[in-house]
C-alpha cells in the first residue's frame, strides 16, 4: 500500500501497565482527543487506556460509544464490548453490564451479550446467565448465555442441559445454535464422564443428531465435541456410534472399532469437515528460500498414494493430469511449498465437498476467478490450480531482495472474509449471526502463514504520537520519519486479532487448523488452533 507504515514502539508494549496506573481523569482527557483520530488503531488504543483506569465512569463512556459507533461501525463495536470485558472484572460493575446489554437485544449483540454474561458467571455466578438461557429469548442472545456459562468452573450444569434438551426446537436455525452450544458445555465437563447423570444427559444429546430436523453442519459440530471428550480419532456424524463411544467410557469392555474413511488433508493435517477454506499467507516473505533442513520438513507424501486418489485416476485422463501439476521439485521458497500443498490437498477432496481459497498481504480476497465455496469437481480445482500456477513474483527491490507478492501480512483480512464466506459470494456485516453463513459456510478453516499479523483492513493517515515511528513490518526495518504516518488497524495485534476470532467462532463452531512456515508466530497460531479445536504444526522446524 501507499504511504509509510507506523509501528509503536515501547511505549505502546507498556500501554497497559502505564494506564493501569493513570488516574481517570487524565485517561478521560486522552480519551475525548482520542475517540476523534482518523486511525481505528488510536481510537482504539484510547478506549483501552480509558477502560485500564477500572473507573466505572470509564465503563459508562464505552457503554455511550457502543450505542453511537462510528466508522467502521460492527468492528467498533465488538472492540469496545472486548475491552469492557478485559478490563473490568469487578463483580460490582455487574449492573452496568445487565443495563447495557438491555437496551441492546438484537442477534447482532450476541458478542456483547457473551461477554457481558461471562463477566457475570465469573464475578456473580450463574443464576442471572441460567434465566436467560432458559428464556424465550433470540436463539443467538440464549447460546451466548450458554456458552458464557463454560466459565461456571464451580456448578453442576447437567440438570440445566437434561432440561434445555427437552426443549430444543424441532428444526431450524435456533436449533442448530442452540444444540451445538449445549453439547460444547456438556463436553466442557469431561470430568464427570463416567457419572450417570453425565451418561443419561450425554445420550439424549447424542439421540438429537439422527433426528430428522438436525442439519449436518449440527451433526458435524456435534461430533467434534464428542471426539474430543472420548479421545477418538474420527469425527463421527451418526449418533449410534457415539452411543457406543458412550458406553464403553462408562461401562469399559471393547472399544468400538474405528471404520476408516477419508478425510481431507493439508500439510498432513486431518480435517473433519466437508466445506472447506484454505487461507493462505501471500505475503512478501513468502518468497524467502527454504533451507535444505526445511525442505526435507516438508509433509510431501505420495501425491497419487491414497484411495480417494486412485479411484480419480482410474476415471478419466484428465484427473491424472491433474495429479501432474503438483511438482515437489520444483519447490525452492515457503510461497512454492504452500502452493504445492494447495494444489495437493484440493486434488484429495471427494467431488462432493466444497473449497474455496482466500489469500492475503496487504488486503485479501478469493483466488481470482472463483467464487465463494464451489464444489471440488475437476473442472473448478483445474481452474484454481492454473490460477496458482499462475502467480509469479514481482520485481526485487533493495527490501525485498527475493520480489515481492502481496505486501504485509493481513491475517484478520484472511480469516474474517472466510467467516463471511458461502456458495457463490460472502456477506455483510454481522456475518458470525448471519444464518446463511450456518449451513452454506465454511465448517473447516486451514490457515497457513510465515509471520505475525502486520496489518490488517482499516489503514489510515494520522498524526504521529510520542513513541511512534516509520518502519516495514515485515522486515522491522526503520523509515525516515514524518509527522504523518500510516497506521494499521488493531488486528495487526494479536490480542485483538485472537478476541476477534473468538467471536466469529462463538456459534459457527468452524474447525481451525494452522500451519506455520519460517518465521511463523506459532504462539498466535496456537492460539487460534485451540479456538477452532484443531491442530497447530510448524513446518519448517520439524514440529
Amino acid at each position: 500500500m501507499n504511504g509509510r507504515w507506523v509501528a509503536a514502539a515501547a511505549a505502546l508494549l507498556l500501554l497497559g501497565a502505564a494506564a493501569g496506573a493513570e488516574d481517570f481523569e487524565t485517561a478521560f482527557k486522552a480519551y475525548k482527543t482520542g475517540v476523534k483520530r482518523q486511525s481505528l488503531l488510536k481510537r482504539t488504543d484510547a478506549r483501552a487506556r480509558l477502560a485500564q483506569t477500572g473507573d466505572p465512569r470509564a465503563l459508562k463512556a464505552l457503554i455511550q460509544d457502543y450505542g453511537r459507533p462510528e466508522e467502521p461501525k460492527d468492528q467498533v463495536r465488538y472492540l469496545i464490548a472486548f475491552i469492557a470485558a478485559d478490563a473490568f472484572v469487578e463483580g460490582s460493575n455487574a449492573p452496568l453490564f445487565d443495563e447495557w446489554r438491555a437496551k441492546n437485544d438484537s442477534a447482532a449483540d450476541a458478542w456483547l451479550w457473551h461477554v457481558a454474561l461471562r463477566h457475570r458467571v465469573e464475578s456473580e455466578g450463574p443464576l442471572e446467565v441460567l434465566a436467560v438461557a432458559k428464556s424465550n429469548r433470540n436463539a443467538f442472545l440464549r447460546a451466548a448465555a450458554i456458552e458464557a456459562l463454560r466459565f461456571d468452573h464451580e456448578g453442576d450444569p447437567l440438570p440445566f442441559l437434561a432440561e434445555m434438551e427437552r426443549k430444543i426446537p424441532s428444526s431450524g436455525i435456533d436449533r442448530a445454535v442452540l444444540l451445538e452450544s449445549l453439547t460444547a458445555l456438556l463436553c466442557s465437563r469431561y470430568e464427570q464422564v463416567k457419572t450417570p447423570e453425565f451418561g443419561e444427559v450425554a445420550s439424549s444429546l447424542i439421540r438429537r443428531m439422527d433426528e430428522a430436523g438436525t442439519m449436518d453442519r449440527t451433526r458435524i459440530a456435534m461430533g467434534r465435541q464428542f471426539a474430543r471428550l472420548f479421545k477418538t480419532r474420527f469425527v463421527w456424524r451418526d449418533g449410534a456410534r457415539w452411543q457406543q463411544e458412550l458406553r464403553f467410557v462408562q461401562t469399559g469392555g471393547k472399544q468400538p472399532k474405528d471404520d476408516r474413511y477419508a478425510p481431507p488433508t493439508f500439510a498432513g493435517i486431518e480435517a473433519s469437515g466437508d466445506r472447506i477454506c484454505y487461507v493462505i499467507d501471500l505475503s512478501d516473505s513468502m518468497l524467502e528460500p527454504l533451507s535444505p533442513g526445511e525442505l526435507k520438513n516438508l509433509p510431501r507424501g505420495p501425491v497419487t498414494g491414497s484411495a480417494s486418489a486412485q479411484a480419480k485416476l482410474s476415471k478419466s485422463d484428465a484427473w491424472k493430469k491433474a495429479f501432474e501439476n503438483v511438482k515437489w521439485d520444483k519447490v525452492t521458497n515457503k510461497f512454492e511449498a504452500a502452493r504445492e500443498m494447495l494444489k495437493q490437498s484440493l486434488l484429495l477432496l471427494e467431488e462432493s465437498q466444497h473449497f474455496a481459497v482466500i489469500c492475503f498481504g496487504d488486503g485479501a480476497g478469493l483466488l481470482k476467478g472463483t467464487k465463494g465455496l464451489q464444489k471440488a469437481t475437476l473442472e473448478n480445482i483445474q481452474g484454481a490450480i492454473r490460477t496458482l500456477d499462475g502467480i509469479r513474483p514481482g520485481a526485487k527491490k533493495a527490501d525485498r531482495p527475493n520480489g515481492t507478492l502481496m505486501g504485509y501480512t493481513n491475517m484478520h483480512g484472511g480469516l474474517h472474509r472466510a467467516y463471511k464466506l458461502k456458495s457463490g459470494t460472502l456477506v455483510g456485516p454481522g456475518e458470525y449471526v448471519n444464518t446463511a453463513t450456518f449451513d452454506d459456510g465454511c465448517d473447516t478453516i486451514f490457515l497457513l502463514s510465515d509471520g505475525a499479523p502486520t496489518c490488517d483492513d482499516w489503514p489510515s493517515g494520522d498524526s504521529k504520537d510520542p513513541g511512534d515511528y516509520a518502519g516495514d513490518p515485515e522486515t522491522g526495518a526503520r523509515h525516515a520519519d514524518s509527522d504523518n504516518l500510516i497506521f494499521h488497524g488493531p488486528y495487526r495485534r494479536s490480542h485483538y486479532l485472537i478476541g476477534d476470532v473468538s467471536r466469529l467462532n462463538l456459534f459457527r463452531k468452524v474447525e481451525i487448523h494452522c500451519v506455520g512456515m519460517g518465521g511463523a508466530e506459532m504462539n498466535t497460531l496456537q492460539t487460534l488452533a485451540s479456538i477452532g479445536k484443531g491442530q497447530a504444526v510448524d513446518l519448517t522446524r520439524g514440529k
